[in-house]
């Protein structure tokens, strides 16, 4: 009836029951929509996956992040955190009520289940958040190992980290030699300050397969004493290892050398050119060069729980010319030779632990010049026999330790033979958290050029400690020792020792200093000789 009444009454009447129509529809529409957001926070679009922030959330500071500390060698599992004593934890433990229970962690739901991961469970008819993103500096990333380490340059796909160090040495030694008429030994010391620098490059390669590393290391010394004669002396090592995974069990390994560095005169005709009973006035100035070159080629072969290898290696070694005080100079060409090896080996895996193996090798020594300046031909036949075995514990213990025979029969029947007991050991121990220990044995035959001397068996030995006392602080120490088991000569034996400190300012740059002293003895009164130095200086690295 009223319709009907608002429709007669012509043009207004239709504006009427537009707008009649119009607010009943608002009021529907409130009532269906008007109770669901409620009031927005205006900061939710800052906060991790869009949800806004409590109230007092400037108040309280959110939960404690513990304190970073390094796990050492063992590692937690994927997605869990570690405490100080590397025992997995969940952060979430670390907010606990006075009760003991964990405060942040959520009670059980109605259906009995729990939000193991303390995040709220999806509430039915809503839409879940997308996770949120951590923030750029120390969200969710893994702290470093060692924030010191060299950061290093990527060059295609290798990666290249370099050192420098530049600084001042010093050194004290004290020498014997032969004076008078008849000769009578005599002591001399000399002390001198030398300008000192080092660069070593490290170039790794960085692929999923196969491996190329190249370690080069450059030295140059120079006297800059009042007294002294402002020589240079150089020393450069290079050494390349490349590993070739052919398939599966089946690897082939390459190795390449070269040493440059400053060594004592040997050759006979530098003893005969410099006898002090038969040319008292005359004497070596210089310590000739000697230069040694190197090349290992070994296929190794996995059959389950057994492998071989087998493996060849050639080392070719040159001597300079000696300098002499009258001005002539004399050539040490006989002392070059070139050595050929090869070597088998067998073993099988006794446990995760121990590879026991036996290996055999034969070699041929070969002089440029036969006979030598002394007039022996020095020309040699190698035997090698080694029984030992592999020990790999991870980074807490591994390494390779032998024993075995070696034997080098010399051409000329006036000379004697070298031989003796093999010793031969690499291992690597980590006592404990920020310590390495590093065991080397090694032993080996040098040829030589004295007359009615053949050569002599050499048994080296070097015990080395590193520890990182703090993140920018570390020690080493070491303890090394040589003995020359001479053939038809007098045994010499040589006993070093040596510690140092590094400093880091920053990740590029500290302050690194080292002492050594070194003692050589021998039944020879002539051989004996006293050593120490220092060193401090600037170490830079990238």
């Amino acid at each position: 009836m009223k319709t009907s009444a608002i429709m007669r009454g012509g043009p207004g009447g239709c504006l009427a029951l537009a707008l009649l129509l119009l607010s009943g529809a608002a009021d529907a529409s409130a009532q269906e929509f008007g109770t669901l957001r409620g009031r927005v926070a205006e900061d939710v679009l800052n906060q991790p996956g869009g949800r806004s922030a409590p109230d007092d959330a400037g108040d309280r500071g959110g939960i404690r992040v513990p304190e970073y500390r390094p796990l050492g060698t063992g590692t937690a599992p994927d997605g869990e955190a570690a405490g100080r004593d590397g025992i997995a934890f969940d952060p979430l433990e670390m907010n606990t009520g006075e009760d003991g229970e964990n405060a942040a962690r959520p009670n059980a739901g109605s259906d009995g289940t729990t939000a193991s991961d303390g995040r709220i469970s999806s509430v039915p008819g809503r839409v879940g958040s997308v996770g949120s993103i951590p923030s750029v500096q120390g969200g969710g990333g893994q702290p470093e190992s060692d924030p010191y380490a060299p950061v290093g340059t990527r060059i295609g796909s290798f990666i290249l980290r370099s050192t420098l160090d530049l600084g001042l040495s010093s050194s004290r030694e004290t020498t014997t030699f032969a004076s008078g008429t008849p000769p009578v030994a005599a002591e001399s010391t000399s002390i001198s300050v030398l300008g000192d620098g080092a660069l070593r490059l490290d170039l790794d390669s960085d692929w999923s397969r196969h491996a190329l590393n190249v370690d080069a290391l450059g030295r140059l010394q120079r006297d800059i004493s009042d007294d002294g004669d402002r020589k240079i002396e150089p020393e450069v090592l290079l050494d390349a290892v490349a590993r070739i995974d052919v398939r599966e069990g089946t690897t082939v390994t390459a190795t390449a050398g070269y040493a440059y560095r400053l060594d004592d005169a040997q050759s006979a005709a530098f003893y005969a050119a410099t006898d002090p009973a038969l040319v008292p006035a005359v004497s070596g100035t210089n310590d000739p060069p000697t230069q040694t070159l190197d090349g290992s080629l070994s296929l190794r072969q996995d059959f389950r729980s057994l492998f071989g290898e087998a493996g060849v290696s050639v080392e070719r070694t040159l001597h300079g010319a000696a300098e002499l005080s009258d001005g002539s100079s004399i050539s040490q060409n006989d002392l070059d030779n070139t050595v050929y090896d090869g070597r088998l080996r067998a073993g099988f895996e006794l446990s995760p632990v121990f590879s026991p193996f036996v290996e055999v090798g034969y070699g041929i020594r070969r002089m440029d010049e036969r006979p030598d300046s002394g007039g022996m031909d020095r020309n040699a036949v190698r035997y090698a026999a080694r029984a030992g075995t592999g020990i790999d514990l991870g980074e807490k213990l591994n390494g390779e330790v032998a024993i075995g025979y070696l034997r080098e029969d010399v051409a000329d029947p006036l000379l004697e033979d070298i031989d003796g007991i093999a010793l031969d050991a690499l291992v690597n121990w980590s006592p404990r958290r920020e310590t390495d220990v590093t065991l080397r044995l090694a032993t080996t035959t040098e040829t030589s050029s004295v007359g009615g001397e053949s050569g002599a068996l050499l048994y080296s030995g070097d015990l080395a400690v590193t520890h990182r006392i703090r993140a920018n602080l570390s020690a080493e120490a070491s303890l090394g020792a040589d003995f020359r088991d001479v053939r038809g000569g007098a045994d010499e034996t040589t006993v070093a020792g040596q510690t140092g400190l590094t400093y880091w300012f920053n990740r590029f740059a500290g302050l690194t200093t080292r002492l050594r002293h070194e003692e050589t003895y021998s039944s020879d009164p002539l051989e004996r000789s006293t050593t120490t130095s220092a060193f401090v200086g600037l170490r830079l690295q990238h």
